[in-house]
């Protein structure tokens, strides 16, 4: 009596297949973009450690990790969506960009202090706002060739 063995899947963990490969940017074409946006209110520690998590990550899980962290509260989950949504939109209207070939290169946060001048005691009435730079690689494609007609 001959024993069949079940097969493997190729599709597992370990076929070393991934879904999203971080590229090796010294061997394809990709260009990068900056944009400094200024947020108005104050950051909470929480919202600090997700944008720094966002170094060298492609798009789709830095949109995916602020829809799922349920330790912010849904006015500064929707703060960080559209932080992140206005420069992609931007990337997508002025350069034709896939979403999906889009990654955050660095990300950095400048808190800046909103002085009273006219007020002695500045301790008391500091307001904060932060300066958010996103530094973004992409990768263009060529449209596709649009074919000659047969007749």
């Amino acid at each position: 009596m001959v024993k069949k063995t079940p097969r493997k899947s190729s599709s597992g963990p370990k076929s070393g297949k991934r879904g999203f490969v971080y590229p090796d940017f010294e061997l394809t074409a990709t260009k990068s973009k900056t944009f400094q946006i200024k947020y108005k209110k104050k950051l909470s520690t929480v919202a600090k450690l997700i944008l720094s998590s966002f170094h060298n990550k492609y798009i789709y899980y830095a949109i995916d990790d602020i829809l799922y962290s349920f330790q912010l509260n849904s006015t500064e989950r929707e703060n960080l969506l559209a932080i992140l949504y206005s420069p992609i939109l931007s990337l997508q209207n002025s350069f034709s960009i896939n979403f999906f070939d889009i990654w955050v290169h660095e990300i950095y946060v400048n808190e800046v202090p909103k002085i009273n001048r006219f007020l002695k005691n500045d301790s008391l009435n500091l307001e904060q706002f932060s300066y958010i730079t996103i530094k973004f690689y992409y990768r263009t494609k060529l449209p596709p060739k649009k074919r000659d007609s047969l007749w």
